[in-house]
């Protein structure tokens, strides 16, 4: 688990709920500030962790813990048959962790941060019986978790998808994009994943995601520097991800040259 000690002082005085830019993702809208003083009051504490920290190890005790995350991303994997890390999950800002491990006495997966990240820790049976009393808190977590649980299977079900453009299109499009420029409907994404770290989870080469944001690229549909990406077209990467030509931006009806579905690996 994470030591909490090298961030006692932070811990010690974590930022209110009401302050958080989370706080539309984790409570309820409209919520009184009283209300959430009193939601502000049952965090037990805040991590804050560097890229490559660690919040929880396979085979710790869970000891009915969970996590609201603040800021930052974070994934999870276990050890495959041979030993390797096989990343089962990725989680960003306003997502949850630990629920999947709420019923168990260990937990079965390692999370590390992606990049600098805050996390909120909460007690789930203090968290249950303050949501008795908070109607609208009760309903917040659970459209928190619905929505949650439909990303996962979304995610679960693309990487069985049979072609490397669909599945890497599919990818992107699940990704947080950032509006830079709401006039030309321009947005932006900073991958805190390596390509390696994507083509592990998809199941491709790290050749394979390379050669993906290159056609991309060239398609129109994104550029990319490092690991900012800019989405071009939005729907032509839908197009891809729902295995059709992207349709060319002179005209309706035209297909951009040059995408060819690839088989799986």
């Amino acid at each position: 688990m994470y030591d909490t000690s090298r961030s006692a002082g932070e811990a010690a005085s974590p930022l209110p709920c009401g302050e958080c830019r989370s706080r539309g993702v984790c409570l309820p809208t409209g919520m009184s500030d009283a209300d959430c003083a009193r939601v502000s009051g049952l965090v037990l504490q805040q991590h804050h962790l560097a890229r490559g920290d660690t919040l929880q190890r396979v085979n710790e005790p869970v000891h009915g813990r969970w996590y609201a995350i603040r800021s930052g991303q974070f994934k999870s994997f276990q050890a495959d048959q041979h030993g390797r890390p096989c990343i089962t999950r990725f989680a960003r800002e306003g997502d949850l962790l630990g629920l999947d491990s709420l019923d168990l006495d260990h937990y079965t997966d390692s999370t590390t941060a992606l990049c600098d990240s805050t996390v909120c820790e909460f007690s789930y049976p203090q968290l249950i019986e303050a949501a008795r009393h908070f109607p609208d808190l009760a309903r917040a977590l659970e459209c928190r978790l619905s929505k949650q649980l439909a990303q996962q299977q979304a995610l679960a079900l693309l990487v069985r998808c049979d072609y490397a453009e669909h599945k890497f299109a599919q990818f992107l499009s699940h990704q947080d994009w950032n509006d830079i420029d709401q006039a030309h409907q321009v947005t932006e994404l900073h991958l805190a994943l390596s390509r390696k770290e994507i083509a592990d989870y998809l199941d491709l080469t790290h050749a394979t995601v390379t050669r993906m944001l290159s056609r991309l690229q060239k398609l129109g549909i994104i550029s990319v520097r490092y690991r900012q990406l800019r989405l071009l077209d939005g729907p032509g990467l839908h197009q891809i991800a729902a295995g059709q030509p992207p349709s060319s931006k002179g005209g309706v009806g035209t297909t951009m040259p040059g995408i060819h579905l690839l088989p799986p690996e």
